[in-house]
């Protein structure tokens, strides 16, 4: 992924967003037009498909804002301390052992004398969803890219149990019932979409406003 501009991030967003726009679209008029039979089969695939949307943006949205980071290449001295403690896996994931001095020499140095370094940070290292974004996971990737959690912060009840539990429930063969199903694929049509939007606020703002920088 090459983003090498403001301009390419908000572009790569919003081309992102825009298919899956129209699943949320196309889903919901085949719910609309389906038989009662037919909209229990839909329910499920429901759940299951826009689960994947949020992980799937969630994923594309902060892999590009690293990539834009990256291209733009700010020093570390200059970055929030979050891009220097997500770094660290990059560069210490390979024979490190802290109870071996070698390492702990290495570390320490890195540390000390990163600060004239210029970011350099592996998005698909850093960005890891787990297969299973929770607001734990969520909250982690937000934290290490200085990212603002505050818009998630009364979310957790609806990322983790009525999408993600319910998502796998459906996705390991777990019957749930006909009412139940309705009631999630609601939740999910009201709210997910939105979020997914406020998730791309958060992060063409804090490219915009450089709110990476100290």
């Amino acid at each position: 992924m090459k983003v090498r501009s403001l301009y390419e991030l908000e572009s790569t967003l919003d081309e992102d967003l825009a298919w899956r726009k129209r699943e949320f679209t196309t889903i919901k008029f085949m719910i609309e037009k389906a038989s009662k039979n037919e909209k229990l089969i839909l329910y499920k695939s429901a759940v299951a498909l826009l689960y994947s949307h949020w992980e799937g943006y969630l994923k594309c949205g902060s892999q590009a804002y690293v990539c834009y980071l990256n291209h733009i290449s700010p020093k570390y001295r200059d970055l929030k301390e979050n891009f220097l403690q997500s770094s660290l896996a990059d560069r210490f994931s390979k024979g490190f052992s802290l109870k071996k001095h070698p390492s702990q020499k290495e570390i320490f140095e890195y540390i000390i004398y990163a600060d004239n370094d210029n970011l350099k940070i592996n998005e698909k290292r850093v960005v890891d969803t787990e297969s299973n974004l929770k607001t734990g996971v969520l909250f982690n990737i937000m934290h290490q890219l200085a990212l603002d959690t505050k818009p998630f912060s009364l979310k957790e009840n609806f990322i983790d149990v009525v999408m993600v539990d319910n998502r796998n429930k459906v996705a390991h063969g777990e019957k749930l019932s006909n009412d139940d199903l309705e009631r999630i694929y609601g939740e999910l049509e009201d709210d997910l979409l939105a979020m997914i939007m406020t998730f791309q606020n958060i992060v063409i703002n804090a490219a915009s406003n450089k709110e990476y920088l100290k």
